[in-house]
C-alpha cells in the first residue's frame, strides 16, 4: 500500500502489520491512517468535510481512500494479478 501527500510518495506499509500512522500536513493538520486485518482505513482527520475518514475500509488492489484537503491518496496497489471480481458477456 503507497501513501501519497502532494503528488509525492511519503509511505509504504504492508497490510499484514496492524499499525496507525500519523501523516502530518500543513499548519499541524492531520489524517490518521489505521491498518489492521488487512484493511486500510482513516480513523481520524482534522479536514474540514471529513470525507476521508466517512470512506470505508480498503483491502484489495485499485482501491484508494483520498483526502483532498490534505493533498493525500491511500492507494492498494499489488504486483500479483487479483482473481476476476465479474465478468460480462
Amino acid at each position: 500500500m503507497k501513501v501519497i501527500q502532494d503528488g509525492q510518495e511519503i509511505g509504504a506499509y504492508s497490510l499484514l502489520e496492524d499499525q496507525t500512522v500519523f501523516i502530518p500536513w500543513e499548519n499541524e493538520n492531520y489524517n490518521l491512517l489505521f491498518i489492521s486485518g488487512g484493511e486500510a482505513s482513516i480513523s481520524d482527520a482534522d479536514c474540514p468535510d471529513g470525507l476521508c475518514v466517512k470512506a470505508r475500509s480498503i483491502s484489495k488492489s485499485g482501491e484508494s481512500i483520498i483526502c483532498l484537503p490534505h493533498k493525500l491518496v491511500v492507494q492498494i496497489e499489488s504486483k500479483e494479478e487479483g482473481a476476476l471480481d465479474a465478468v460480462t458477456y
